[in-house]
């Protein structure tokens, strides 16, 4: 068929079309047929149409095809990435792409055609176009797939555009598409666009790394050849019939050196390799013995077999040393690596375990998508904002899988507690629960879980919510239950909870509501404003006022300084800077130098309330003791601080109203000694950046820096200009010194 194509309206449109025929081959006559009327459809539609490399446009959506025919997809997939621009460039409409195609090509070509309002602004209409393409992803993953492809070609010739274009083009990329491409499973194409959004991100980073992969190319295709034998050899020795394949872990490399995760010449002694066996028992038997060989520690084994990743991928992974060089070894059968190059596409050849994990993704995905995102078939823009922040934090959350007694897999973020995992299940759980049983041994709700347990949830029919669990559950969806189920209840009922809930936290300190004098509720009812006691109790049930951080004020033990000094509601109050902190005797842990824009957990002490990183190591007797003693925080306008994101003015107003005022200390060990010039010029530069220099410690093959930054945002862009200025060492924070 390919020698009778038809003539369209450019040589390159013509070569365009010859090269996706001969990669769907996989596709009957017909298919093939209805492909080729596509392709001259899409020419005539984008006939005036230009890319900025000055090819014709129609170049762009076959090329899009192509790379979807490499995953050998069906027909209606192919045909819509042909036409997936028309609808909006172009004076095509969707009831003409049903009529010639079918349904299913409309609804995928309007699955990925942007939203665009003049009445609303450029963030706006971006949040509704992630809307949009959430809300058709999760009724069809193919509009995922069709997105992606169009982003691999995109990036891969952004090179006509300006630089701004290219750099916000890569971080909407990495920050929205890739990882909800690898919480979807499709980590195949996701790889292949992450490497082109460093590319575009950082040419200079980028080049520095590609050059060095260069330079050892021949060095490192030998040691991959020699551990390649090895392997077959050792599959051999085992009687073992399977397939050892190299893998380019390039993107990984990539990604540790772009997120100062290793030094070059230490990534560069990493390799990947695949090794395809015909069943789980022949993984297990190859893993025991490299296990055995190599002395594999418990951190470098990943069962995924048995507890797939989110995503759904499934293998059984592990990291060993060779001789200086750090192996990666992943084992899986045939049916889990066809399963894993299209994740959710291909979910009905994966696994039941596999396809219950990727069913809790989804699940937590469509949990995120509000009921009223459309009023009258008009998109709402503000919910379409609020929708995709909070898909953002989803996505960006480091996450786990915690499974049921029957073994039905559920999806939570890291730090989540039994009682997360009880609303997970469902809120008739949740609202009923009164303990837990983790991996078979007895555990209070507010014990926080760990990826692969399994967790069964004890319930008492005649049981309620709790006020306080709102300080101690990580998930929204646990915390709206609570808060919805307390706002149904009658005036005297949330008083009644409330005093309830402040009595228990009383007991903490071996106090009851009896104990407390009138100068106490006096001191309560002012600080928050209030009359009377009753408003007190309401504000504990609404989820306003933890009872937790009303006992710390009254009965930590600087509480008499608290109650001599009347506290400012200025920002320059540490307090203020967390919410619901003010007027509670707060500080900073020690242990682990939190600041602004960490993710953050309180531990109520008998000194007040003391935040902590979320994942300092000193939380974890308390926790395993006394759960109920650490809560979540959150900084005001958190939202606006994104894990390594540059500082922007204008959406991070809080980190400017607090420049000069609140300051945080941080401690960086970068992996060079630096000479005298060099501290010279990283004074210089960190001083560029309003930032202040307390200590700098020179050692043999190290430096340490003690500097004061405002914000995390503000440390990473120190970071990134050492990093820079020095031919990007490893710099790593530490918790103190």
């Amino acid at each position: 068929m390919s020698q009778n194509l038809p003539k369209l309206s450019h040589h390159l449109v013509d070569e365009a079309q010859y090269n996706l025929l001969r990669s769907v081959g996989y596709l009957n006559a017909d298919e093939r047929r209805d492909i080729i009327d596509a392709c001259e459809f899409g020419d005539i539609a984008h006939i005036k149409d230009k890319r900025k490399s000055g090819e014709p446009y129609i170049t762009h959506p076959i090329a899009v095809a192509e790379i979807l025919a490499g995953f050998r997809l069906d027909r209606d997939t192919i045909i819509a990435a042909i036409l997936h621009d028309t609808v909006e460039d172009t004076e095509v409409n969707d009831e003409q792409i049903a009529q010639r195609y079918g349904t299913v090509v409309s609804r995928l070509v309007d699955g990925v055609t942007k939203l665009k309002s003049s009445m609303h602004n450029k963030q706006e209409n971006k949040a509704a176009t992630f809307h949009k393409i959430l809300i058709a992803t999760l009724a069809d993953p193919r509009v995922l797939i069709i997105k992606l492809a169009d982003r691999l070609h995109n990036m891969s010739t952004l090179d006509a555009v300006r630089p701004e274009k290219q750099q916000a083009t890569a971080r909407e990329t990495l920050d929205f598409y890739v990882p909800f491409a690898r919480l979807m499973g499709l980590n195949d194409i996701a790889d292949y666009i992450e490497v082109l959004c460093y590319r575009n991100l950082n040419p200079e980073m980028y080049g520095k790394i590609s050059d060095k992969l260069l330079q050892h190319g021949l060095g490192r295709s030998f040691q991959r050849e020699a551990i390649h034998r090895y392997l077959n050899i050792v599959l051999n020795n085992l009687d073992l019939n399977g397939l050892v394949k190299v893998l380019d872990n390039s993107v990984v490399i990539y990604r540790q050196f772009f997120r100062n995760r290793g030094e070059i010449s230490s990534l560069l002694r990493h390799y990947a390799f695949e090794i395809v066996l015909d069943s789980i028992e022949e993984c297990d038997k190859l893993a025991y013995y490299l296990i055995k060989k190599y002395q594999i520690n418990d951190t470098h084994i990943a069962d995924n077999i048995r507890r797939p990743l989110p995503g759904g991928n499934q293998s059984l992974t592990l990291i060993y040393e060779r001789d200086n060089d750090v192996v990666k070894v992943t084992i899986l059968t045939k049916q889990m690596q066809n399963a894993a190059r299209l994740g959710v596409i291909g979910a009905e050849h994966a696994s039941d375990v596999s396809q219950s994990v990727i069913q809790a993704s989804l699940r937590n995905m469509k949990d995120l998508v509000e009921e009223d995102s459309l009023h009258d078939g008009t998109p709402d823009f503000s919910a379409a904002i609020s929708t995709i922040n909070e898909l953002m934090d989803y996505l960006h959350s480091s996450k786990m899988i915690c499974y049921s007694p029957r073994g039905r897999a559920y999806e939570l973020p890291q730090g989540a507690t039994a009682l997360d995992f009880a609303y997970a299940v469902g809120p008739m759980v949740g609202n009923v629960a009164v303990g837990a049983n983790i991996d078979e041994k007895a555990a209070k709700l507010g014990t926080v879980v760990k990826n692969g347990q399994t967790v069964e949830i004890e319930i008492n029919s005649h049981s309620e919510p709790k006020a306080e669990w709102i300080g101690f559950v990580v998930t929204n969806k646990a915390r709206e239950e609570i808060l919805r189920w307390f706002k149904d209840l009658s005036i005297a009922d949330k008083i009644h909870h409330g005093q309830q809930a402040l009595d228990r936290a009383l007991k903490t300190y071996q106090k009851s509501l009896d104990d407390l004098s009138d100068s106490d509720w006096k001191n309560l009812t002012e600080w928050r404003g209030l009359t009377e006691k009753d408003s007190l109790f309401e504000q504990i049930s609404s989820g306003t006022l933890l009872p937790q951080l009303i006992v710390t004020r009254l009965f930590s033990d600087e509480v008499n300084d608290l109650h001599a000094k009347k506290l400012s509601d200025d920002i320059n109050q540490p307090q203020q800077l967390i919410v619901n902190a003010s007027g509670v005797e707060l500080d900073f842990a020690n242990c682990c130098h939190p600041i602004y824009g960490d993710p953050i957990v309180g531990h109520l002490s008998r000194h007040g309330l003391v935040a902590h990183r979320h994942k300092c190591y000193s939380l974890d007797e308390i926790r395993k003791d006394n759960p109920y003693q650490v809560i979540q925080l959150r900084w005001r306008n958190d939202d606006a601080v994104k894990q390594g994101e540059p500082e922007d003015p204008e959406t991070n107003n809080l980190d400017i109203k607090n420049s000069g005022q609140v300051r945080f200390s941080a401690y960086l060990k970068l992996s060079i000694s630096l000479s005298d010039e060099q501290i010279s010029e990283v004074v210089y530069h960190l001083r560029q950046l309003n930032m202040g220099i307390e200590m700098i410690d020179v050692r043999s093959t190290d430096t340490i820096l003690h500097i004061i930054v405002r914000s995390r945002n503000h440390l990473a862009q120190g970071i990134r200009e050492i990093r820079s200025l020095f031919g990007f060492p490893n710099i790593v924070r530490l918790y103190q010194l």
